[in-house]
């Protein structure tokens, strides 16, 4: 059985989530503190960790850190305050699986779940790939691991050895996809330079969190973003 452990300070929180995730079949543990969140991990080692961003004393974030130090496969998605990209950024640096906004929803805590579990099937720290698509009728790059926009600019690379003008480019998402702060800085540019040379650009197979965070950072004026619905 799937472990998962929720650190939140906020009572309801906790009880919604333990709600949810035992109606679902996962063994759940829950923490009002980072502390306590801290202990229980050592003590179970939990596949998903939900932690909450801002709590008194140990915050979100140093959870993060801490679960990170430890050399763990558990995938660790933050919550954080309704549009606060600050700290959605901050908690993506940290390499977090995944975030969701509060008040939680349903959609978002399907999608960060259903997200999670394919990616504990996946190797880690997978390196940076776009892979083009063989024999597809327009260019579609495969984006996989992590994009940090460190290292060779592969984005542009590809699609300079690729006929795009006036096409239609698609980048979809794969599932061991996530992204930093400047991974996003990179992602934009690149997306603004095939937009000067009126290339149409698509981004698919987006999970609504991260729909939710491109929308923030003004993607969908660039290029077209489609959700991967949580069914598929």
């Amino acid at each position: 059985m799937t472990k998962v452990l929720v650190i939140d300070d906020e009572k309801p929180t906790l009880s919604m989530f333990r709600l949810f995730l035992a109606a679902y079949g996962y063994d759940v543990f829950t923490a009002q503190s980072g502390l306590e969140g801290l202990a229980l991990f050592k003590a179970h080692s939990p596949d998903i960790v939900f932690t909450d961003i801002k709590m008194p004393g140990m915050d979100g974030l140093t959870v993060l850190r801490k679960i990170k130090a430890l050399g763990t496969s558990s995938q660790i998605i933050v919550i954080t305050g309704h549009g606060d990209l600050e700290k959605a950024m901050e908690a993506l640096d940290l390499d977090a699986s995944d975030f969701i906004n509060k008040p939680v929803d349903r959609q978002a805590l399907d999608a960060a779940l259903t997200r999670a579990e394919k990616r504990r099937q996946l190797p880690a720290d997978m390196p940076f790939s776009a892979t083009l698509c063989p024999g597809c009728h327009e260019p579609v790059f495969t984006l996989s691991g992590r994009f940090d926009g460190q290292g060779p600019n592969i984005l542009p690379e590809q699609i300079g050895r690729t006929q795009v003008s006036n096409q239609t480019v698609t980048f979809e998402l794969d599932d061991s996809f996530s992204i930093n702060r400047s991974g996003l800085a990179a992602l934009t540019r690149t997306i603004q330079q095939m937009r000067g040379q009126n290339i149409r650009v698509l981004l698919t197979h987006v999970s609504c969190n991260y729909s939710r965070l491109f929308k923030m950072m003004g993607l969908d004026k660039l290029a077209d973003i489609r959700e991967t619905r949580v069914e598929e």
